[in-house]
């Protein structure tokens, strides 16, 4: 019990660790909108977008690979097997900064149609990016190095650190009146911190004892880590092939209210995520131990937590989708009521995230597992969004979009279940997945009829203001009653919104 109680508590501490941060950035997103002009703005983004790109290249699965060779080396080993990582990585960081300072060079090509004083900003800032992308690639394997060690605070402290570092050094300065260059120089400073401040952190953490040699091949981490980082870069790419599809297809007006309509809500999204970051390691240890049992129950105790935070959210989500976007996208003169069913359409992948996936197949080194099913999700994509987005329009796209998911879910569990030795419908405790999904939706169709029984579609604050509340205390009086929630799961609740694993 006692065992259980601590490893709820230290998801706990990721769980809000990365809800934090996804607010953070989200925060980042609205001020450099309200505080640039639009030519500003796009600079800014495309600066973004050239670092984010550069640095996914760069780092291609070696964070992950932590997770999965910790536990097979020594702890004496584990500094030895960090700088093996560090090292790897400082190499593909000045290949990536390269990288940036060559488009610096393609620009004045790449953004034709641009003002002339804006591509000179870009090419400008662009060496500054390159040093932000150096500085930043070596650090980014921290966060799992801290998991990987049971460091879950330090984890979730160092996530939350960073994350209102960069929104200090790029926001700050633009806040006080200052330059976009200016900002870009406070993302250099970030960076330098970020640099610095690992490399301290990392010393503090890992045992002072070196092993010479970490007992891993390079040869045998590449060919780990990078079918992962492909499997990254191929997701990153299915999150745009539906809108790519949508700007051949159809009209810039339909494309503008697809881009607001395909969104998950991040928070929800971040979830399962957070807690598969926290029991890969146990899953990896359990998996080399030939504990199955013991694997399977850890496994499905982790999907049911999971469940009860991202199924209802996720009906709710689907529920309040009219106001959430009249409240978000829209202003006078505009709507974008036609992205409300996309959006609702879209929310239904949400569903099946109730745990990641990929960490089960890392635990039994099947990375290129992780890697073929990505590729077949991009596949899927594309195949059904094409005719269903000229049959339906964008509500096709969507729906082509949670077809796939659903299709490549099936694979998933069905992969899956062949390390586990399981069959695919055994692979997720099902009985317990229905039970909270029929909850949430029995409580949600009142709640959304009521909504628009009681007020009008105008009056959007309203209608968030009764459907949130009122949906969320009748589904947890129904979870009560119907024993989806217990009295455990109502004191652990309770441990998390007093932040008590912080202190």
């Amino acid at each position: 019990m006692a065992k259980e109680a601590s490893l709820s508590e230290k998801t706990g501490v990721v769980v809000f660790a990365r809800i934090i941060t996804t607010l953070v950035d989200f925060a980042i997103a609205i001020a450099t909108v309200q505080l640039l002009s639009k030519t500003d703005f796009a600079v800014i983004g495309y600066l973004l977008i050239v670092h984010e790109v550069a640095r996914n290249l760069a780092t291609l699965g070696f964070p992950e690979s932590v997770f999965y060779y910790f536990e097979r080396i020594t702890k004496n080993a584990r500094r030895a097997f960090v700088l093996q990582t560090a090292g790897i990585l400082f190499l593909m960081g000045l290949i990536a900064g390269a990288a940036v300072l060559g488009v610096a060079y393609f620009v004045p090509s790449l953004l034709s149609n641009w003002n002339i004083s804006d591509i000179s900003t870009v090419q400008g800032l662009l060496p500054m990016m390159a040093l932000v992308t150096v500085l930043e690639v070596p650090t980014w394997p921290v966060t799992n190095i801290l998991l990987a060690s049971d460091r879950q605070k330090d984890s979730s402290w160092y996530e939350m650190i960073t994350s209102v570092l960069t929104f200090t050094c790029l926001v700050g300065p633009l806040f006080l009146g200052y330059s976009l260059t200016t900002a870009v120089y406070g993302l250099l400073v970030y960076g330098v911190i970020r640099f610095v401040g690992s490399a301290i952190w990392m010393m503090m953490v890992l045992p002072e004892r070196v092993e010479k040699d970490s007992g891993i091949p390079l040869k045998e981490q590449f060919n780990f880590s990078i079918p992962l980082g492909f499997s990254s870069l191929v997701n990153k790419i299915n999150r745009y092939v539906d809108k790519f599809v949508v700007s051949i297809i159809l009209t810039a007006t339909a494309y503008a209210e697809y881009t607001i309509g395909a969104q998950e809500v991040p928070i929800i999204r971040v979830i399962p995520f957070a807690v598969g970051s926290v029991l890969i390691s146990r899953y990896v240890n359990l998996q080399l131990k030939s504990k199955k049992e013991e694997l399977l129950d850890l496994w499905y105790r982790g999907i049911e937590k999971v469940s009860l935070m991202v199924l209802p959210l996720t009906i709710l989500s689907i529920i309040i989708a009219t106001d959430l976007i009249s409240l978000i996208a829209e202003s006078e003169g505009t709507s974008y009521q036609n992205a409300v069913i996309p959006f609702q359409i879209y929310n239904l992948i949400v569903l099946v995230r109730v745990t990641h996936y990929g960490s089960i197949l890392q635990a039994f080194g099947d990375t290129k597992g992780v890697m073929y099913l990505s590729i077949n999700l991009v596949v899927a994509n594309i195949i059904l969004s094409i005719p269903l987005t000229i049959w339906l329009g964008i509500n096709g796209t969507a729906l082509s979009t949670l077809l796939a998911n659903l299709y490549n879910w099936y694979i998933t569990l069905r992969r899956i279940g062949g390390h586990m030795d399981l069959k695919p419908h055994e692979v997720l405790p099902f009985d317990f997945y229905l039970k909270v999904l029929g909850t949430a939706i029995l409580v949600g169709v009142p709640v959304w009829m009521s909504r628009f029984y009681l007020f009008s579609e105008e009056q959007v604050l309203l209608g968030l203001g009764w459907s949130i509340p009122v949906y969320l205390i009748l589904f947890g009086l129904a979870g009560t009653l119907f024993g989806v929630i217990t009295s455990k799961e109502w004191k652990q609740l309770r441990d998390w919104l007093s932040l008590k694993f912080l202190r």
